[in-house]
């Protein structure tokens, strides 16, 4: 039985994957490792494990030296600012890699699936759709953070033998696990079913690539199954689809009928669009995005309503 580890289970991205191996496929044996409850396992769930730190690689059962680390855990909103860069390397880049090496100081050399963005390591796109050996220029912290762990882990993997997979995630949605002020669809949403205001940060015209939760896990799972040709494979993971947040509130007030009470706010650092192309992924993980905007926001709505009206 092949052994998987899903650090940051208490995340968005993290928890969903967890909650999906965990009930839908007992092939595997499936542990979800984070400092706070798993919320889609609910508490004193047997497959969670939770944990002072996972950056100190404890959790790592010892016969799981071949297993596959599905490494969700990290920074969840890539609007978040550091007084400088020093602080930025001490509390979320050096945890990532020491992390890395107690695990391999305990034997492993199995696969690390690493959990980049589509969205910000390339920085403003030179032409779009974006592919992966695009020049990778980050204009916020964020995305600065997620291209130096590539590089690092990217060494790590040629240098001590393990396969490193990196999927530059473009912008998931669908999950009813998030923080506040957590991606921009929840909030909209919210803002909608609530009444209240939207904030649209510049002009709302920027294009962004969003994927329905569902299309990446269903990515993972090829990921999973994928036999590497190469020491690291990079892939990015999207819909592929041009979506403007004009375009996000259009689709909201067809499928309500409601209208969205906007304002503006000058946006200070924010890449000015980002699509990505995904072939590389169809043609080597058999994998695309099956789920539309409009169906995948329908979801999100329907669940969400019945949340709120419930709460």
């Amino acid at each position: 039985m092949q052994s998987i580890y899903v650090t940051g289970a208490s995340g968005m991205i993290g928890s969903e994957i967890a909650a999906d191996l965990v009930h839908r496929d007992p092939t595997f044996n499936t542990t979800a490792v984070s400092r706070r409850p798993c919320p889609t396992l609910g508490a004193d769930h047997p497959a969670h494990k939770q944990v002072h730190t996972v950056f100190d690689g404890s959790w790592l059962a010892p016969q799981d030296t071949d297993a596959t680390i599905l490494h969700c855990a990290g920074l969840a909103n890539p609007r978040v600012s550091f007084s400088n860069f020093a602080v930025l390397a001490h509390e979320h880049i050096l945890p990532h890699v020491e992390m890395l090496e107690a695990l391999l100081a305990r034997g492993w050399r199995g696969r690390l699936v690493f959990f980049s963005s589509g969205g910000t390591v390339y920085g403003n796109a030179l032409e779009l759709p974006i592919r992966e050996d695009h020049p990778k220029a980050p204009i916020s912290m964020y995305g600065l953070h997620k291209l130096i762990l590539e590089h690092a882990f990217a060494q790590l993997a040629e240098d001590r033998g393990f396969e490193l997979v990196i999927l530059r995630v473009s912008n998931p949605y669908g999950s009813m696990v998030s923080k506040p002020n957590q991606g921009v669809i929840p909030i909209l949403i919210k803002a909608l079913l609530r009444d209240e205001e939207f904030q649209i940060i510049g002009d709302g015209h920027a294009e962004r690539d969003y994927i329905e939760i569902s299309d990446l896990i269903a990515a993972v799972r090829n990921v999973i199954a994928f036999e590497t040709r190469e020491p690291v494979e990079i892939f990015n993971i999207g819909s592929g689809e041009r979506t403007s947040l004009q375009d996000l509130i259009a689709t909201l007030r067809k499928l309500t009928g409601h209208d969205l009470k906007t304002v503006h706010s000058p946006s200070k650092v924010d890449v000015q669009s980002n699509v990505l192309d995904c072939s590389r992924a169809k043609n080597a993980l058999g994998w695309t995005a099956k789920t539309s905007l409009e169906q995948g926001l329908g979801k999100l709505l329907e669940r969400m309503d019945v949340h709120y009206h419930q709460g």
